[in-house]
């Protein structure tokens, strides 16, 4: 037993459960929590944040690229609301970020008396965008509480924790057990569930595999690649799940695309959704089939539906399923490759060839549809390593650029909001960036979601991360524009921005700006940008748009 005040208790059990990084800002309410910091400042870093949407989202950067867990702090009432977006965007995307934040003293908490931050419901406002949230009221609740949210984190869909601790609470003292830190294997599928779905996926005579963002959280990226490989079916990847497989691997179909509301529609149809709805058997792993990607779009799918997700509450939710499988999808793949391994596939004649043909068709779709997207990506990933990480935000740059233009060849290599928020992109990289500085990190964002958190240029100079900024900058919000163009007969409001000067605002924090405007001016720069210990960020300049950028 130890005898500690709850701020303390807050550090010794995070540093009990490995965490090494935690972001945020401090607070009069969080002074205690931060004291105790100060004697383990050696064994976690602590980067402090501009703005608490960007701690928030700096934590999911961190979650996403690493694969561990997100801490971020904030303070009591507007603190923590400004972090609501940054919560709310790793609610969407099943990210585990945990978010420890206070209140007003016990005996004030949820009076409605005035304290300092007094907030009508805060437990009840951080619940809206996690996956559970609490209230702490003594000291010795503490520890037990961290301890239950990296239980939770190992063993249910990874949603982002709240902890709300009074600031009277953290600086009580009491005797306490730190719990330390437990591997929990990840919940496996039903067996029998299992051999029913190796049997449908032997059976089928057109099977694939679709593989979502559940792949990138359990790590189970060589699994499915084993299966694939196995069944000799391709893969094809959600936005969220692009790089499960690598996209130049024989049977990766690269991502279902030209489903995004923010694409043009194209008269010539994407040859993997043609090839997806032909299908008999489908096997869904590690996505929830969300509204907007699926029946929105009136997406077909085949008689066979077998779905694999850690949460049961998507599976059978928004199509008929021929077999639904509960668990981690790294377990259940391995389940499911051991059930079908040494039997004979029942593929029809030509299909495999008929794979390789699609997989020729789709590059020639977006080179037609996207020509100077994919001249602009290709020219990007061209000096960029294989393993590079890139964040892109709800741009035209991403949504319209690199999501479908940009191979992504590791897992956890590429991510975007599935919140559909801007302003993700950049405090992500440096998420990123802080749990893996010796890797590449390449933010791809618009001048409008760029100004969200163009701030956090200060904390990267600051704690010496170095990612990469590429600012897609045409002076609007680029693909409310483009929609006012296609379908509002070029009726233009509130769509115009006045940027600053993105290279001298680099330059005013002491970091590098560079302005190019050509893909020929861009590729020398992102090369040198790549080699900079400092921060960069390159104006790229498309006053025409993205699309017309050569």
């Amino acid at each position: 037993m130890a005898r500690l005040n709850g701020g303390q208790a807050v550090i010794e059990s995070l540093l009990a459960q490995g965490v090494d990084t935690i972001f945020g800002i401090i607070s009069v309410h969080t002074l205690d929590i931060y004291d105790a910091l100060y004697d383990h400042r050696e064994a976690i870093r602590f980067i402090s944040t501009r703005h608490e949407h960007a701690a928030a989202t700096m934590a999911d950067g961190y979650a996403r690229a690493t694969g561990r867990p997100g801490v971020c702090f904030t303070s009591t009432g507007p603190g923590a609301a400004y972090s609501m977006g940054g919560i709310g965007e790793a609610y969407a995307a099943s990210s585990p970020v945990l978010h420890i934040t206070s209140t007003a003293e016990e005996d004030l908490y949820a009076r409605g008396l005035g304290a300092t931050h007094d907030t009508k419901d805060q437990l009840g406002m951080l619940n809206t965008v996690s996956g559970w949230a609490c209230h702490v009221r003594r000291p010795e609740e503490v520890p037990d509480r961290i301890y239950e949210a990296f239980v939770r984190f190992q063993t249910q869909r990874p949603r982002p924790i709240a902890i709300e601790i009074p600031v009277d609470v953290q600086s009580q003292v009491a005797e306490m057990e730190i719990p330390q830190r437990t591997e929990i294997s990840p919940p496996q599928g039903d067996p029998a569930l299992v051999e029913r779905a190796a049997r449908a996926l032997l059976s089928g005579k057109r099977v694939a595999i679709w593989a979502g963002a559940g792949v990138h959280r359990s790590g189970a990226s060589a699994e499915l690649v084993r299966l694939a490989e196995t069944l000799g079916v391709p893969v094809f990847a959600t936005q969220e799940g692009k790089g499960a497989i690598p996209q130049d691997h024989p049977l990766s179909l690269g991502v279902l695309g030209g489903m995004s509301p923010f694409l043009r529609p194209n008269p010539v149809q994407d040859p993997v959704r043609a090839f997806m709805e032909s299908l008999d058997t489908l096997l869904v792993v590690g996505s929830s089939l969300s509204h907007l990607k699926t029946k929105a779009v009136g997406l077909q799918m085949p008689p066979n539906l077998v779905h694999v997700d850690i949460d049961p509450d998507p599976v059978g939710k928004l199509y008929p399923t021929a077999v639904g499988v509960v668990g981690d999808a790294r377990m259940v793949l391995r389940q499911i490759t051991a059930a079908v391994h040494g039997k004979t596939a029942h593929l029809a004649p030509g299909f495999q060839r008929e794979v390789s043909e699609v997989k020729d068709k789709a590059a020639q779709y977006w080179w037609q549809f996207m020509p100077n997207q994919m001249r602009t990506f290709e020219a990007i990933r061209g000096v960029t390593a294989r393993d590079a990480i890139f964040m892109g935000d709800a741009s035209v740059s991403a949504l319209r650029g690199s999501t479908y233009c940009l191979p992504a060849t590791d897992q956890r290599t590429y991510f975007t909001p599935h919140w559909l928020g801007l302003g993700f992109a950049f405090p992500a990289a440096a998420g990123a960036k802080a749990g893996l500085p010796d890797r590449q990190v390449v933010c791809i964002t618009g001048d409008g979601g760029f100004q969200f958190n163009m701030q956090e240029i200060g904390t990267c100079v600051q704690y010496g991360l170095n990612p990469v900024v590429l600012v897609f900058n045409d002076n609007a919000w680029g693909i409310l524009k483009m929609r006012q163009r296609d379908l509002m007969g070029g009726r233009f409001i509130g769509t115009d921005l006045v940027n600053p000067d993105f290279v001298k605002l680099a330059e005013s924090y002491g970091a590098n700006g560079v302005r190019v405007s050509s893909v020929k001016e861009l590729v020398p720069a992102l090369g040198s940008a790549l080699k900079s210990d400092t921060i960069t960020i390159i104006d790229v300049q498309t006053p025409d748009g993205f699309e017309n950028f050569t």
